[in-house]
């Protein structure tokens, strides 16, 4: 019997001394055993490591470095990588979880060399891990669709959740790495974009990663940043073969409308966020922007947003009341 290839769990951590005990502990009831993590500590000011100095288990790795910040992000993922000694990469972040059987369903998806990358679907969660919604809701039709059709998808939108992501790292190394534009707060779309140019993109049609949807969170503080940071689809599809580029049936004036609806998607968001924090006035500011600039389904959400500012209540009922049969119990 072949040894069980072993995982490297990337983990960058900020501030997540709420969070970081449950991200340990998950992995550590992995049923699938050969890992490592390399927990990467951006300089936290809070109880980050004294936290992570509770678990004995020589498969963890606690690394403090001096913050460099998320401008700079790539060069802490791209430091764990150097540690990595593991064939297979996975990413956990500092304030997310897995499930159970995360790895063991998701490693054999990676036995096939011409794989680049897998990945699942995830499961939303708010602050104190009660289910919200799934994603991607069409997971099986990734199962037949082309590369070629995966690739478009991507780059019109990163549907790939970091903590369901596993990639081959001699396909990552190829790639250069872990990428980060310099006006992008993330590694994870230009990443992925990349790799998509090395090999494969599997699909597993299950919950493989668990993403904490709170207040603090670096896509909530650098929500409009980061959708900004999407032009840099529009630089990658420059950069493409031109047989590729016909393949693929986009244009760029298409890919320039499709960073503005991701704006407005963007505002929304923050609107969402602002009524979980109880910030009303400002849920409303953003709710009236959206209504201003969206489409006619974006000015129904909005419409939604405001009653709720008004009502001082979140959205997140809704997507629990509309997705109860979509997330894990």
């Amino acid at each position: 019997m072949e040894p069980k290839p072993l995982v490297s769990i990337i983990t960058p951590t900020y501030n997540h001394e709420a969070f970081i005990g449950q991200c340990i502990e998950s992995v550590l009831a992995q049923t699938y055993g050969n890992w490592e993590q390399i927990i990467i500590d951006d300089g936290s000011t809070d109880a980050t490591g004294a936290v992570v100095a509770r678990y004995h288990d020589s498969r963890i790795r606690y690394v403090r470095q001096d913050n460099v910040g998320i401008w700079n992000l790539s060069k802490t993922y791209n430091r764990a990588l150097e540690m990595a000694r593991g064939g297979l990469v996975a990413i956990l972040e500092g304030d997310d979880y897995w499930p159970p059987d995360k790895l063991e369903k998701q490693v054999p998806s990676l036995t096939d060399p011409q794989v680049a990358l897998s990945f699942g679907r995830v499961l939303h969660v708010s602050t104190d891990g009660q289910p919200l919604w799934t994603g991607p809701k069409d997971m099986a039709w990734f199962e037949t669709a082309t590369q070629i059709q995966i690739l478009r998808r991507l780059i019109l939108a990163n549907f790939l959740s970091s903590s369901t992501v596993m990639c081959r790292r001699s396909a990552l190394e190829a790639a250069g790495g872990f990428r980060q534009a310099s006006y992008t707060p993330y590694v994870d779309h230009p990443t992925w974009l990349q790799l998509s140019l090395v090999g494969e993109l599997r699909p597993v049609n299950a919950i493989l990663g668990c993403w904490r949807f709170h207040r603090h969170q670096t896509s909530a503080d650098m929500v409009m940043s980061m959708a900004e940071g999407r032009r840099y689809s529009i630089e990658f599809f420059r950069s493409l073969p031109q047989d590729v580029k016909t393949r693929l049936n986009l244009t760029l004036e298409y890919l320039q409308a499709n960073q503005r609806r991701h704006m407005t998607v963007a505002v929304f968001h923050v609107g969402r966020l602002a009524l979980l924090s109880g910030q009303w006035d400002e849920a409303k500011t953003r709710f009236r922007q959206v209504w201003r600039e969206g489409s006619f389904s974006w000015k129904l959400r909005a419409s939604l947003g405001l009653t709720c500012a008004y009502c001082h209540r979140d959205l997140e009922w809704i997507a629990r009341l509309v997705n109860r049969s979509r997330y894990a119990p």
